[in-house]
């Protein structure tokens, strides 16, 4: 059952109980916004909710439940990659941090910090950053898939192209000249936020599911790669990428949290 549908569902059940939604709310301990919010189709109670809300309307958990498994139809192998999407999406943070610091020092120059940093080590966190990127987008495809989001599951495999593309052309760029990089520089970051506007507004889908979290989540992903775009406001996405980049873990936790709810109670 699809989420308008099951909100039209229990309003139904409701009102052929008589009850108002001030009536409902006192015996399942819940806000009149939320019910509200749950009739018109706006979001996805968590399964305690639900199951308290279908006890005060006399109706069987597992006859609303049967239809919600239609639509999150999961396997083990996809709750793995959404497992893992999450960690390598952690990891992917640090590698990627010690991927920038290497490269600004090569480009401004800064002889004096080399020591610190090891092209050995700048190798391995390339690999690792690729890997954990493949991984976390792949996650994303996952969530998009599962949740019926195409514009999730789209912008999630050209943002995981682009970005493995990124690795790959950033380890060979030490050869290039200043302005090969400057130009290069440019055409990644405007095709990385053109990409990532649209990912961004599919992560904002989410919020019947995963409640205003998902929406957080899709307007700071909107407005870093909306910043990428205009280059000019280039170093707010720097700023904001690697937060923004947790908060989008955070959300494949989240989602395979009530993806699990549901397939388990």
């Amino acid at each position: 059952m699809k989420q308008p549908e099951l909100g039209r569902k229990i309003l139904e059940l409701r009102k052929e109980k008589g009850f108002t939604q001030e009536e409902l709310v006192e015996m399942c301990n819940i806000n009149v916004r939320t019910i509200q919010r749950i009739e018109s189709g706006e979001v996805t109670p968590r399964s305690y909710t639900l199951k308290n809300i279908l006890k005060a309307l006399d109706y069987e958990f597992d006859d609303i439940k049967t239809d919600l498994e239609n639509v999150l139809r999961i396997s083990k192998t996809q709750i793995l990659l959404l497992n893992l999407a999450f960690w390598l999406g952690i990891v992917m943070i640090p590698a990627d941090s010690y991927n920038i610091f290497y490269e600004s020092i090569d480009y401004f120059k800064i002889d004096g910090l080399h020591k610190y940093f090891s092209s050995n080590l700048y190798l391995i966190t390339t690999v690792i950053g690729a890997i954990s990127s493949f991984s976390f987008y792949v996650g994303f495809f996952v969530i998009g898939k599962i949740f019926k989001n195409t514009l999730i599951k789209v912008s999630s495999i050209l943002l995981l192209i682009v970005t493995i593309i990124s690795y790959i052309s950033t380890y060979y760029s030490f050869n290039w000249t200043e302005e090969i990089e400057v130009v290069y520089g440019l055409i990644s970051m405007t095709t990385l936020g053109t990409v990532g506007i649209p990912f961004g507004i599919g992560i904002l889908k989410l919020e019947k599911y995963l409640d205003p979290y998902a929406k957080l989540t899709g307007v700071f992903t909107i407005i870093v790669y909306g910043c990428m775009i205009t280059i000019i406001l280039g170093f707010i996405s720097l700023l904001f990428y690697f937060p923004v980049i947790v908060m989008q873990s955070i959300l494949l936790y989240k989602a395979k949290e009530v993806i699990i709810q549901y397939k388990s109670e």
